[in-house]
């Protein structure tokens, strides 16, 4: 009878460990973040310089930098793969498509038409966009010259000394992302 109780007992303890190894499905987890249609909106400027800290967290509308990005739609797809279109001012279109992970907060997109990886650093925000950035020179005027800066002053410059009032600063230059809905 013991022995009959024991095996019962060992026959429903296998039962539960196979049932609740069969719980753990994946697909229930809501996708990570990185997962959607993104737009880009506008580009900003982060991890400035303390002498330029006016400048942290500024937006630029897409024709105010001249990239030439007139629209940049990136599908990040869960399955790894990601495929994007970029409309340039004067130029056909870029379309390309390819596979994408993130690790230690940084996104990779490998392209199969490309031989270079992308990298950039990878944000989620509190406005659920997405901002990937990648160090770039940037130039900028000091804050402390910029507080005595007036348009009088400015507008009797010469192109080279106003010119000259710029710096190059290392910054990181920020893609702003919203979901496309």
């Amino acid at each position: 009878m013991k022995l009959r109780l024991l095996f019962y007992t060992l026959l429903i303890f296998v039962g539960v460990i196979m049932s609740a190894c069969g719980d753990d499905d994946d697909d229930d987890a809501p996708p990570p973040h990185e997962v959607g249609i993104w737009d880009l909106k506008n580009y900003a400027l982060i991890n400035v310089p303390a002498d330029y800290a006016s400048n942290e967290g500024r937006r630029f509308e897409l024709n105010q930098v001249n990239l030439g990005i007139e629209s940049y739609e990136l599908n990040l797809e869960a399955s790894g793969t990601f495929s994007r279109d970029i409309n340039f001012t004067g130029v056909i279109p870029q379309e390309d498509m390819g596979t994408w992970a993130v690790n230690e907060g940084e996104l990779t997109l490998d392209s199969n038409d490309f031989d270079d990886n992308e990298s950039f650093g990878i944000e989620k925000n509190e406005s659920d966009d997405l901002w990937l950035s990648f160090p770039l020179q940037f130039s900028l005027i000091q804050d402390d010259v910029l507080d005595t800066l007036t348009q009088e002053y400015a507008d009797s410059l010469t192109d080279e000394e106003f010119s000259d009032l710029f710096d190059p600063v290392n910054v990181d230059f920020v893609f702003l992302f919203e979901r496309d809905e």
